[in-house]
């Protein structure tokens, strides 16, 4: 959670972009290599750094870098609490940024309050109800709240209202990107434990996608649910195939993913029993 806290912090503060693991919302995260996570630092340490940041924002309460650094401290102990206050405070100093409170909910749905986090974005959808990163959110606190199937028909209906029309009008070209949504929905699907509707949902993304131009994300997606189904070397397979798609953020990102998998591939082939052969589970 703080890993993925930050990476959003940074792209609203300092003006970067999502990128790497929002690729495939939380799903993606949960794949993320240690190669890549932050370190944290002994909590003495931490302390101390938090009171010289205090310090310099006595100075410079302004300062979006020492803002970043400070609440980025604070998730690395584990301080919520406190790194929630100082969000709400950046927040009322920039009402126009909605992302700021969209870490708000997330922070307060790490916390554990599901109820004030799904009324806080709840409010946001309310404005802009085909935001992909609150509906990304929403739909994490209901499954978590054990609101399945009301999770899967919010993305479902997010999937459908960003479809081309049908018969297509070739004079009327959609700027939405629709595979972020289809790839939500899917991982709604997977982690209710419907694995063959989100392989599916998949295949037909990846059917659409080979029409024009190959889009690298449901491949990766599918990579991960085989992956997840112990189907290590189709996993691989499919990782190599978006690889050859993708852009060069992209694959640095999954050639760290790739030797991860590999490793665990390694691992299971050294532990296998003879005579037996690895699960190929088809979803």
């Amino acid at each position: 959670m703080p890993r993925a806290i930050v990476l959003l912090l940074q792209g609203v503060l300092l003006g970067g972009s999502y990128g790497g693991i929002f690729l495939l919302g939380w799903w993606a995260s949960g794949n993320t290599s240690a190669e890549v996570a932050a370190t944290s630092a002994v909590p003495a340490e931490q302390q101390k750094k938090v009171v010289n940041l205090r310090k310099q924002l006595g100075r410079l309460p302004d300062d979006p870098d020492l803002l970043l650094e400070l609440i980025t401290t604070q998730l690395q102990q584990g301080d919520l609490q406190a790194a929630y206050d100082h969000l709400q405070a950046l927040r009322r100093k920039h009402p126009q940024r909605w992302q700021l409170s969209l870490l708000a909910a997330e922070l307060l749905r790490s916390s554990g309050e599901l109820t004030a986090a799904q009324q806080k974005i709840q409010g946001l959808l309310a404005v802009d109800p085909d935001n992909l990163s609150l509906l990304r959110l929403y739909c994490r606190i209901l499954l978590e709240r054990g609101e399945a199937d009301r999770a899967e028909s919010v993305a479902e209906a997010a999937w459908q209202r960003v479809q081309p029309p049908e018969p297509p009008d070739p004079d009327m070209e959609s700027t939405v990107d629709a595979v972020p949504y289809g790839l939500l929905l899917a991982d709604v699907r997977r982690a209710q434990g419907k694995v063959g509707a989100a392989d599916r949902l998949l295949e037909q993304m990846i059917d659409r996608s080979q029409r024009k131009e190959m889009d690298p994300r449901p491949l990766i997606a599918q990579a991960m649910l085989r992956q997840d189904n112990g189907d290590l070397e189709a996993a691989q397979q499919l990782l190599a195939e978006a690889r050859q798609h993708g852009d060069p953020v992209t694959i640095q990102w999954l050639d760290i993913l790739s030797r991860r998998w590999s490793l665990e591939l390694t691992h299971a082939l050294a532990t296998q029993t003879p005579g037996t052969q690895l699960p190929l589970t088809s979803p």
